[in-house]
């Protein structure tokens, strides 16, 4: 098994810049109790995310092949999620709960609640509501909804290089091949059968909403361990893209196992592109985490000072408010985190020549 090579100039920013703005834009509609768009059984914003696991999971299984070292590999993840999220979460307690909350300064400060907002979090241990915030919402309460995928994510980072660890003992790709299927068939089988869905919660997380995006990280990875990888083509994409469009199956199990195939080619055909303009969408900072974070919260708080908000409204007022609070973070936090791990392998290669 080994790491494919990818172009510097891809569209992979792209990408992701766009699935967090269809993120955005689906969540306004149960946010404004507006008809959801679907999408093969799936409204947008759960397609959305689907994206960014397929993406997430291409990415970081390559990452893994080129530097398969335990530390370095945790903390180039932690760098990732954790400054830009505690970042998010203090703003959250410290600017908009004290300006929003209905209860009085005193008892939001001193609510176990507002801290158990921001440390379970931190934590990765999902929380949504923050002392008076948003109950009067037409989806009253939740005040960033968008933090249930964070620990699934994480959950993937440790799960898959220990599931390629065992496949590299067995010589070949052979085991992660049948993991990534038996996910999937399992996902298919609790999910999408008419059977109830599971509703066992784990650290904060239902096991429904693992077991509804893991198979997508999976199959994103198999595309960066197996020979799988030379099939991506934007030809290719496009005739798989418009035969399912032509031909679309009514089963609910049909619907996702088509997804399953349709989805992983197409996002990763485009990604590992070099198109004009598209492979420049990261010239500026990479935006995308930073509006996924954002994204839920602006949506309430526009819909707290106006309800009456569309979902066409809430969701361009919120996309713009996002870009400018991902512009910041980017700079000032995720960036300069970043570079900690840049700086961290220069040093080694420094100390690692002074040993010779």
């Amino acid at each position: 098994m080994t790491a494919p090579k990818l172009s510097r100039h891809n569209n992979f920013d792209a990408i992701r810049i766009l699935a967090a703005a269809a993120v955005i834009f689906g969540h306004a509609h149960p946010l404004t109790r507006s008809a959801e768009v679907v999408v093969l059984g799936n409204s947008v914003q759960a397609l959305a995310v689907k994206v960014f696991f397929v993406v997430s999971g291409f990415l970081i299984a390559t990452s893994w092949q080129l530097d398969p070292n335990p530390v370095r590999y945790l903390r180039k993840r932690a760098l990732r999620i954790f400054p830009g999220l505690a970042w998010l979460l203090a703003l959250s307690v410290l600017v908009l709960g004290p300006v929003l909350t209905t209860q009085p300064l005193g008892a939001y400060f001193t609510d176990g609640g507002t801290w158990r907002y921001f440390w379970s979090n931190l934590l990765l241990n999902p929380v949504y509501a923050l002392g008076g915030l948003f109950p009067a919402n037409p989806y009253p309460n939740a005040v960033n909804g968008s933090l249930w995928s964070l620990p699934v994510e994480f959950l993937m980072y440790l799960v898959m290089p220990c599931v390629l660890a065992f496949a590299r003992i067995g010589g070949n790709a052979a085991l992660f091949v049948a993991f990534s299927i038996g996910l999937a068939v399992a996902s298919l089988f609790a999910l999408r059968t008419g059977h109830p869905p599971p509703t066992q919660v784990y650290y904060g997380t239902g096991l429904a909403s693992v077991l509804d995006v893991a198979p997508y990280f999976f199959l994103g990875s198999l595309f960066a361990v197996t020979s799988l990888y030379r099939i991506l083509n934007t030809g290719f994409a496009l005739f798989l893209v418009g035969l399912f469009a032509f031909f679309q199956p009514s089963a609910e199990v049909a619907k996702e196992l088509a997804l399953y195939i349709v989805l992983p080619v197409a996002v990763l055909s485009l990604g590992v592109a070099n198109t004009p303009y598209l492979n420049r969408a990261g010239r500026f900072g990479d935006f995308s985490y930073g509006l996924y974070l954002y994204g839920f919260v602006l949506q309430q708080a526009f819909l707290f000072f106006f309800p009456m908000q569309s979902a066409l409204q809430n969701a361009a007022c919120a996309l713009v408010a996002s870009f400018v609070l991902a512009w910041i973070s980017w700079h000032l936090v995720e960036a300069p985190a970043l570079r900690l791990k840049k700086k961290r392998v220069a040093l080694q290669n420094i100390q690692a020549q002074e040993r010779t």
